[in-house]
């Protein structure tokens, strides 16, 4: 699995990209969704993150999606263990 890289040097890389407004991680072992928002406001700019699991439906603002979490993992045999 790549996760600590993705959420560590691949992420403080991803955020030099100004035009990058959010950065998804999909989960392998569990049905999770985390996304990663870039916040631009009078207090200044940070990233805020937001956690998806079973039942909910992801919100992906940039491109104006909204699907159900479990449409992410139609096919997809859960690594656990």
């Amino acid at each position: 699995s790549t996760e600590k890289f993705d959420r560590g040097e691949k992420f403080k890389d991803y955020q030099q990209i100004e035009s990058l407004e959010e950065y998804v991680l999909i989960a392998q072992e569990q049905i999770q969704v985390e996304c990663r928002r870039r916040v631009r406001d009078e207090q200044g700019e940070r990233w805020e993150t937001e956690v998806y699991g079973a039942g909910e439906r992801v919100i992906l603002q940039s491109v104006g999606l909204e699907v159900a979490i479990e449409e992410l993992y139609l096919g997809v045999s859960l690594n656990i263990g």
